[in-house]
């Protein structure tokens, strides 16, 4: 059994009392070792500023991406109107060219049964005229026998045969008569053939001329009906085009609403993304002048004031020359429409050397259909706000990624790249992020 050892009182105490130090020092040092240092605290927020700039030129982006959408759907919407517009006067321009290609069929077969009756007509007469000619030549070669006969007196009774065999003086005459009415009837049987004849000619001779008529009518009938057919494949096509063109829009017009469905969704996440990291930014900005508050300044921007050329607060203008767009709310000259202008435009000649407003980090070089070749550099904190500046249209890049810049250094030629008018300079100043009037700096 081990002995007890007792303490005095005291010594109690001063035991008790050493215990709770050693607990205090174990504490402030836990906090000590959990508590993020100010240089993480500022990479944080840097890291944040940066994420938020490029989540804010993404949604510049997808804001112009989804008004040029809104252009080409309204232009869609025009067209399709204006197709759909056009679409009953080709429908009825395609129905009257069948009408009368129809009709045309109709005056074309009529003209070939006419044709064809004209043709049989001709036929039957030019049958009746051969026939007739074969009858007046019969008769004719019967008139020549008998007036050749009468000539030479054979089977021709003479007078005195006629009284001498007659049984008396009026059968004589009646015999000499009934030869005489004979040769007369023959005669005029023959003229009768040959009037007929001659009817017979004329009218087949009129029939042909009607039948060489229709047969013309009938090439004018083919050569309007052919044109007509020409002309119905010519409205069939037109309107065949604009049935193809008003489903190629209808098609584009679903696409495009499609797209910009797409486009407002994905501005709408964007616009979440940006307010989040502001918020965050806000945070760190807040925790930061508090810091500055306790006398623990973090990195400042260099103040650089009373330099020719340089602001009160260390900055100075990226080129030369006067504004000719401020910052502020403008209609704008590409997208036509009222939208905020976040910077200064200067009007320099392309080319022109782009300098350093301020001594800082070069943090992005980018490129886009709205900003064109745009270059953002960071320039640390100034009164307790993170402070960039962009530079936009340019036409090339004097400096990388990560490089170290001051003052005046040349980083970039201006240009017009982008969604830009002219060759000129756009300049904007960011505080955490967010674009401000650049007066306010330069």
């Amino acid at each position: 059994m081990l002995p007890v050892l007792t303490l005095p009182a005291g010594a109690t105490l001063r035991r008790r009392a050493l215990l709770a130090v050693l607990a205090l020092l174990l504490a402030m040092a836990s906090c000590l070792l959990t508590a993020p240092t100010p240089a993480a605290h500022a990479d944080d927020k840097d890291d944040k500023i940066q994420r938020k700039q490029e989540v804010d030129r993404q949604l510049d982006d997808i804001r112009g991406d989804l008004y040029d959408v809104n252009q080409d759907l309204g232009d869609t919407y025009l067209a399709l109107a204006q197709t759909e517009l056009e679409i009953p006067g080709a429908q009825q321009d395609l129905e009257d060219a069948q009408r009368e290609a129809d009709d045309a069929r109709r005056a074309d077969e009529d003209m070939g049964r006419r044709l064809t009756d004209a043709q049989t007509e001709l036929d039957r007469l030019e049958g009746e005229v051969q026939t007739g000619q074969d009858e007046v030549d019969r008769s004719d070669e019967d008139m020549k026998r008998l007036s050749l006969a009468a000539y030479k007196g054979d089977g021709i009774p003479s007078a005195a045969s006629v009284y001498l065999g007659s049984a008396d003086p009026q059968d004589a005459v009646d015999r000499s008569m009934n030869y005489t009415l004979t040769l007369e009837t023959q005669g005029t049987a023959l003229q009768g053939l040959r009037t007929d004849q001659a009817l017979t000619t004329n009218s087949a001779d009129r029939i042909g001329a009607v039948r060489q008529e229709v047969a013309d009518l009938k090439a004018q009938a083919e050569e309007t009906l052919q044109a007509k057919i020409d002309a119905e494949g010519r409205a069939q096509q037109a309107k065949d085009d604009l049935d193809a063109l008003y489903q190629q829009q209808t098609q584009q017009k679903a696409d495009l609403e499609a797209k910009k469905t797409q486009y407002e969704g994905q501005e709408t996440d964007l616009s979440t993304d940006s307010d989040g990291l502001d918020q965050d930014i806000d945070e760190l900005t807040r925790q930061e002048q508090e810091a500055a508050a306790r006398g623990k300044p973090e990195t400042t921007v260099p103040d650089n004031g009373g330099a020719p050329g340089v602001s009160a607060r260390g900055f100075m203008r990226p080129v030369g020359g006067t504004m000719n767009s401020t910052f502020g709310w403008r209609f704008h000259p590409v997208y036509h429409k009222r939208m905020q202008h976040k910077g200064d435009d200067f009007p320099v000649a392309c080319g022109t050397p782009v300098r350093a407003a301020q001594d800082g980090k070069v943090i992005a070089t980018t490129s886009n259909g709205r900003a064109g070749n745009k270059l953002i550099i960071s320039h640390g904190v100034l009164d307790g706000k993170v402070i960039t500046t962009s530079y936009h249209h340019l036409s090339s890049f004097k400096v990388s990624v990560g490089q170290t810049v001051h003052r005046g250094d040349i980083v970039a030629a201006s240009g017009t790249t982008g969604a830009s008018t002219g060759c000129h300079l756009h300049f904007e100043v960011h505080e955490n992020g967010t674009a401000v009037d650049p007066k306010l700096y330069v």
